[in-house]
């Protein structure tokens, strides 16, 4: 039986296949829809860039996530309008720390994701150590091409509450 590390690897592998070509018009119609869908059920209940954009114009506040050396867990700032390159080379917010209490609804990105919340992450841990010291709602924001019937776990893997895509929003029992 392949290891747990192997059949992470091989998931990653299968879902990056049946993902829309970066910068595609599909891509972004898709991208489009989930984030619709996020911001539409975020402001029901209680981002990225649409649904940013959405949740601002309805008066809630939007922090990113930043990696900062030496921490496993996520910092999540305000930002101003100003990113940044960051230690992995992603663009992160320059602005004011935010605690992570005070996060209404942690999204978390995804390579892949079960039905009962189980993720698969780019494989740092960071989304996984964040999961662990936060307490409050948390949503998987994925395709639906995405969808998987099961996600190899192990000890340090952590579970979302729901899981929204362009087609649907799944509450995680």
């Amino acid at each position: 039986m392949a290891s747990l590390d192997d059949q992470k690897r091989a998931l990653r592998a299968e879902v990056r296949t049946r993902l829309a070509k970066p910068g595609s018009p599909e891509l972004a119609a898709t991208s489009a829809r989930a984030q619709e869908r996020l911001a539409a059920t975020a402001l029901q209940t209680g981002g990225t860039a649409s649904a940013g954009a959405a949740l601002e114009a309805a008066g809630r506040q939007v922090c990113y996530p930043a990696v900062v050396p030496g921490m496993r867990a996520l910092q999540f700032r305000r930002t101003s309008g100003a990113f940044a390159a960051g230690a992995l080379g992603v663009e992160e917010p320059a602005g004011a720390p935010v605690p992570l209490e005070a996060i209404e609804l942690l999204v978390v990105p995804a390579i892949a994701v079960d039905a009962s919340g189980r993720r698969l992450g780019r494989g740092k841990g960071h989304y996984d150590a964040t999961l662990l010291a936060y307490k409050g709602p948390s949503v998987a924001l994925v395709f639906d091409s995405q969808l998987v019937p099961e996600v190899p776990v192990g000890e340090h893997d952590r579970r979302v509450g729901a899981v929204c895509t362009e087609l649907r929003w799944i509450a995680v029992p």
